[in-house]
């Protein structure tokens, strides 16, 4: 992403007290600790309210339904829900996945949308290190933060959208794409404006600048971007030969776009990363599927959810990959 969020709080222990009073060395860590293990669980719970509603987006995205108006309700008898019938997650439990009204059992996605983007809210958060950071731009991990809860939920409502419906909206995919560009846009610009502030605030950061050191600098971050944009659409020219290819079977035009976007949303070299994890991860997952005898060698399976699986990990752990693969050689 170009900007780094990972941070970190170093607390040193208080000194000994004297005279035998009882120390109380580890007692701020562990206050902070419990601060920031109360904030993660409150992120989790806000996430899990999103995902309730990516999960109904999902649905009426397909169905053509009003997205912001109208009460949720249930998809059998279509009676309308009560506030206690929509608590993430403690609904589904104490229902025991089953509508009060009819009966019939609920789509098991309730409950996976609420968990999965409570997971991915934590995550980011975690990332970008919003609680208990000592940065000194905070702010800009703020907004770091509010940029990947977005685009994480975003990716929530097109695993939702390609599992039910074998289907990549272009209402999500397109908002997506220009929110990832307008983002790595700001964020360069962002580099390059704060950069030369700090450098031009001293005597040796102005020679600094006069060396050409703060041009280097951007330099190499624009240098990023622009391969973040070459490799994103050899991502989408390489799904689109490959739809050329096969002749449309197993892969779509929705794929192309997400192709694009996690090109986008991881940069290079991280997305190679990605889209081989996806491509894996969808190849193993139908392997197991085969030998189950739950699908047949030319059935094929929804393939977004599996690049966009790819996409997360490697936001986590695509440059240690990356690393432990350039270090084979």
């Amino acid at each position: 992403m170009g900007f780094s969020a990972h941070a970190c709080v170093t607390l040193e222990s208080a000194p000994p007290c004297k005279g035998g009073a009882p120390k109380q060395t580890n007692l701020l860590p562990r206050s902070m600790m419990l601060i920031e293990q109360v904030f993660y669980v409150l992120t989790f719970v806000a996430g899990a309210f999103v995902g309730s509603f990516l999960n109904v987006v999902s649905d009426r995205l397909q169905s053509g339904e009003s997205i912001f108006f109208g009460r949720s309700h249930c998809d059998k008898c279509r009676s309308p829900l009560s506030a206690s019938e929509l608590i993430p997650v403690f609904s589904f439990l104490f229902q025991k996945g089953k509508c009060r009204h009819c009966g019939n059992a609920l789509s098991f996605y309730y409950l996976l949308s609420e968990i999965l983007t409570g997971t991915l809210f934590v995550l980011a958060a975690a990332m970008v290190g919003v609680f208990g950071s000592t940065s000194m731009l905070p702010f800009m991990q703020w907004i770091y933060f509010v940029y990947l809860a977005t685009a994480l939920s975003l990716y929530v409502i097109l695993f939702l959208s390609d599992m039910k419906y074998r289907i990549l909206p272009d209402k999500v995919v397109i908002p997506a794409i220009v929110l990832t560009f307008l983002f790595i846009v700001f964020n360069f610009s962002f580099f390059a404006y704060f950069s030369y502030q700090q450098l031009s605030a001293d005597a040796f950061g102005k020679y600094l600048i006069q060396a050409g050191f703060w041009q280097n600098q951007v330099l190499s971050a624009a240098k990023g971007v622009l391969f973040s944009l070459i490799s994103a659409s050899a991502i989408a020219l390489f799904f689109l030969s490959l739809i050329k290819i096969t002749r449309g079977r197993g892969m779509g035009g929705g794929d192309v776009k997400l192709g694009f976007l996690i090109g986008l949303f991881n940069g290079f070299p991280v997305n190679i990363i990605a889209i081989f994890v996806g491509f894996l991860s969808g190849a193993l997952v139908s392997m197991v599927l085969v030998l189950l005898k739950k699908r047949g060698m030319k059935d094929t399976i929804a393939f977004g959810p599996f690049l966009i699986f790819g996409s997360v990990l490697s936001l986590v752990f695509g440059q240690q990959i990356f690393d432990w693969y350039i270090g084979l050689f």
